[in-house]
């Protein structure tokens, strides 16, 4: 896998999220480099491997919705056939769910995730973000 490919399948997946939502969100990119190093390390050792993270922020809707939009990017996903990738459903009842799955065969690691702005008031901030597997990039040999 090369870093465009890792980036446009993390695109693809943050699209499928939030293309069917309602009420429908900016998408507001967080960060500026997606590429860093791997971390997930098996051996400790030295490693040329990297990862890409995209991450998005959802603006442009009510605070209140931020949960929703959780649950829309956890049903997209379901939909394409994702799985959970830690003990399954969410806690639906609190204001600030957090949704971590993750895609198959290829193995990219996505959640969905809301960050609270106003407790008192429930209102919260919804995010995506998709990490690829560590891959080599080209002419680099593994360490």
């Amino acid at each position: 896998m090369t870093e465009q490919q890792a980036v446009d399948r993390a695109e693809g997946i943050i699209r499928q999220a939030v293309d069917g939502m309602s009420p429908k969100p900016t998408l507001e990119r967080m960060g500026h480099a997606p590429v860093g190093a791997c971390i997930a390390r098996d051996d400790h050792g030295p490693d040329d491997r990297v990862a890409v993270h995209v991450v998005y922020k959802l603006t442009g809707v009510p605070g209140s919705e931020a949960r929703n939009l959780v649950r829309q990017a956890r049903d997209a996903w379901l939909k394409q056939g994702y799985e959970y990738n830690a003990s399954g459903e969410v806690d639906w009842a609190g204001h600030f769910p957090s949704v971590y799955m993750r895609t198959g065969p290829d193995d990219f690691w996505m959640d969905a995730v809301t960050g609270v702005v106003d407790r008192a008031k429930g209102e919260g901030l919804a995010s995506l973000a998709v990490t690829s597997p560590c891959f080599l990039p080209p002419g680099l040999k593994g360490g």
